[in-house]
């Protein structure tokens, strides 16, 4: 019954030191994650300890930064352009923002950079397309400018071109440049 007894003692004070050690490592670990988020809060201003604290809605401000990010299918170029945020958009939240730009995906919202991205089809606005107008060949903007796709009409007539060559100006031909575009008409004329 000795045995008993004192096996009975030993387990339960290995239990209660095993319960005692549990606590004290529960708690330090709950300090030093106190102490963690304090340091992470020194020196920030109101704006990041609130995005910290996930309890602020992000605000446009006067300098917000807004990208457009404009993709194009047909070239597979994309077209940054960045500029100040407009007044009327400053204390907007991310909600009020995308009610505007419907068809616009949001990729950052934040009081230092709105990101907004859309898929175009067709070319940007480095290339030239190669055609016909009034049975001409013309060299059109591959997006318009003032309104207006076109951008020269040459003094060669399609009349005097081969059906091979008609049947791709019909079609449009797609080029990097205005200079390239000049190029492939002038072998047109010769």
């Amino acid at each position: 019954m000795k045995l008993y007894f004192r096996t009975a003692v030993l387990t339960a004070i290995i239990i209660f030191l095993f319960l005692i050690s549990f606590v004290v490592g529960f708690t330090i670990t709950i300090e030093k994650s106190k102490i963690k988020s304090k340091q992470q809060l020194k020196g920030k201003n109101i704006t990041e300890i609130a995005y910290i604290k996930d309890s602020f809605s992000q605000r446009i401000n006067e300098d917000t930064i807004l990208v457009v990010r404009k993709y194009f299918k047909g070239c597979g170029h994309i077209i940054e352009e960045k500029s100040n945020i407009s007044k009327e958009f400053v204390n907007m939240t991310k909600e009020d923002f995308k009610s505007l730009f419907s068809g616009w995906e949001i990729d950052a919202f934040n009081s230092k950079y709105v990101v907004i991205s859309r898929t175009f089809e067709g070319y940007c606005s480095n290339h030239f397309i190669i055609s016909i107008k009034d049975d001409r060949v013309a060299i059109f903007y591959s997006q318009p400018i003032d309104g207006d796709n076109l951008k020269l009409v040459t003094p060669i007539s399609i009349d005097d071109l081969p059906e091979k060559e008609v049947e791709d100006l019909k079609k449009g031909i797609v080029v990097n440049s205005f200079e390239d575009a000049i190029k492939i008409v002038e072998d047109f004329g010769s």
